[in-house]
């Protein structure tokens, strides 16, 4: 997952072109094969320590869990914060490149907005979050009222 993620996150790039067909809009993948998309090889990976963690899950066959697209959903994100930690800019789309890093540098610079993605995304009014404690900071796994204090950050017990 690892591996899949990080490549998403810094080589891949769905981009399609729009293109007539009989009348029709058909979109084609601008990368429409192999020798074109770029995939992480062994030398682009870094080191990366993996901890397996045993734990039952009730609900899989035989006690397991998934192993999948699940584990590289927060990779792309961590990608992304990482960079916004390093250099203080925000990288809006896939996949993250030097390139685009420095153009949201560049934008900053020239007192612009300190990220690269797309413009004309739709505000979104998102409801209040809604707050879980988990058990080391006494909640019970029910949700309480959005003006409850934010939980700690510490994720773990003590």
């Amino acid at each position: 997952s690892v591996y899949m993620g990080l490549g998403e996150a810094t080589m891949e790039e769905s981009a399609y072109r729009d293109r007539s067909h009989k009348g029709k809009r058909v979109f084609l993948h601008n990368q429409p094969s192999m020798l074109d998309y770029k995939s992480p090889l062994a030398v682009d990976m870094p080191e990366v320590v993996t901890y397996i963690v045993e734990d039952h899950d009730p609900n899989g066959p035989w006690g397991a869990k998934e192993a999948g697209q699940g584990p590289l959903l927060p990779i792309m994100p961590a990608v992304a914060n990482a960079v916004f930690d390093a250099v203080g800019v925000r990288i809006d789309t896939n996949p993250i490149t030097p390139e685009r890093i420095f153009a949201a540098l560049q934008s900053k610079a020239k007192g612009g907005e300190a990220r690269f993605g797309p413009s004309d995304v739709p505000a979104v009014a998102w409801p209040e979050p809604r707050v879980v404690p988990p058990p080391w900071e006494g909640g019970d796994g029910k949700e309480v009222a959005s003006d409850a204090p934010a939980p700690t950050r510490s994720g773990g017990k003590g």
